[in-house]
């Protein structure tokens, strides 16, 4: 798991994933990143064009932005 907001993004998911499968011997990976304004969702997404991620089902964005959605105490 990421937060869009890490500096060394890009790096993480072009490099850490493959790491942390291989150390722990696992055989699949997915790639979580968290993102809280809109601005971080715009970067991730160009981050994850520009891997060719974009279409990946072993990478799972979390939209965790306030100004998008109603809360739940307004919700009628």
């Amino acid at each position: 798991m990421k937060l869009a907001k890490n500096t060394k993004l890009k790096k993480n998911l072009e490099h850490q994933t493959e790491i942390y499968q291989a150390a722990s011997d696992a055989k699949k990976a997915i790639k979580v990143v968290i993102y809280f304004t809109l601005e971080e969702q715009v970067r991730v997404k160009a981050i994850l064009k520009e891997l060719q991620l974009t279409d990946d089902p072993d990478v799972v964005l979390i939209d965790a932005r306030r100004d998008n959605k109603l809360s739940a105490s307004n919700v009628g």
